[in-house]
């Protein structure tokens, strides 16, 4: 089978590997879609592990079935997480699955940058779901990065009314952006350095701004002299991180969502967020509840996927999908279709 193999950013080849046989409790499946998130382009973060197979938001077709596996068959048309927790340990027990040891570990064979996937006996029972018939494989691509979008704001708790500043309208940024307005959010604000993001922006309903602008200023503008309720950063850059704390109203919430280099530190005026009472948040990946919201949403059209595509490329073209996703310019949602 053929297999997109990641080295950096700029070399990502396509190659040959035989198809994963499979163990007891096992599963094939035949992948459709698997979208390129923007994670898989944080060299930082992908670099130590290279080479190495991408590819973790991947819908496709059960293809084969071990001796073991009772709740599926050949043919259905699913969805598979990535990582799953254990739902036994310390974290999961006290609701913060995504800091599970399990899930930190667990994945599928060789990643959905591939024809086909192994999928490990704890995947199938905590993270295969069926993908239903009214959802193509193309938008159930959007149920992992949307999952984690929901994490976010669950733990956030946004209320209704409130005003939301997203920094970075990129993918994340623009499922923020949806899902906040879906959640009756009162002004939505999101802010990129491309012209070309910020467009997009303002068709999805947000008010965009450039990242230069003088945002806080903006801000007291258009609320009646108030800052954010919460912002969300959803860019890896080190200036919004900086910045963030620049945009918050007294009781606001910041969240970390996409997270600068390790080497960076960010400096805190505790005195400051203190008399603001103000709470800064992190949020990484999503828990089952989280996925199994995502796929409701997406399944009853509370959220849009479909618009955010911007580019369906086959195996053979999945470097230039790289290449798209890493200069996040003129680029929304990159799907890499490894059939074509």
């Amino acid at each position: 089978m053929r297999v997109a193999v990641y080295y950096n950013n700029n070399d990502v080849r396509v190659e040959e590997r035989p198809i994963p046989s499979l163990s007891q409790g096992e599963m094939l499946v035949k992948v459709k879609a698997s979208g390129i998130c923007g994670t898989d382009t944080m060299e930082w973060y992908r670099l130590k592990k290279a080479p190495l197979v991408l590819g973790h938001e991947i819908t496709g077709d059960i293809a084969e079935i071990a001796p073991g596996v009772t709740d599926f068959k050949v043919g259905q048309r699913v969805f598979v997480s990535h990582h799953v927790p254990c739902d036994t340990c310390h974290y999961c027990l006290a609701g913060y699955h995504t800091a599970c040891h399990t899930l930190h570990t667990t994945n599928y064979d060789p990643g959905g940058f591939s024809e086909f996937i192994r999928i490990p006996k704890i995947n199938i029972e905590k993270g295969t779901y069926i993908l239903p018939e009214d959802i193509s494989y193309e938008e159930g691509t959007f149920i992992e990065p949307l999952a984690c979008v929901c994490r976010a704001q669950r733990i956030a708790k946004i209320k209704p009314g409130s005003t939301v500043l997203i920094l970075g309208s990129g993918i994340s940024g623009i499922l923020h952006a949806k899902l906040a307005k879906a959640n009756g959010a009162g002004k939505i604000i999101t802010t990129d350095i491309s012209g070309w993001r910020l467009e997009f922006a303002e068709k999805q309903g947000a008010l965009a701004l450039k990242a230069t602008d003088d945002i806080a200023a903006k801000l007291k503008e258009i609320n009646n002299g108030h800052l954010a309720d919460y912002v969300i950063v959803c860019t890896g850059a080190t200036s919004a991180a900086h910045q963030s704390l620049d945009y918050i109203d007294n009781g606001a919430t910041v969240i970390f969502f996409a997270p600068p280099a390790p080497e960076v530190k960010l400096p805190l005026p505790i005195a400051e967020l203190w008399r603001k009472e103000v709470t800064l948040l992190t949020s990484y990946g999503a828990a089952p509840k989280d996925l199994e919201e995502a796929l409701r949403l997406i399944r009853n059209r509370t959220v849009e996927v479909t618009d955010m595509i911007t580019h369906r490329l086959g195996l053979d073209e999945i470097a230039a999908g790289f290449k798209l996703v890493a200069e996040a310019d003129k680029s929304m949602k990159v799907i890499v279709q490894p059939q074509r």
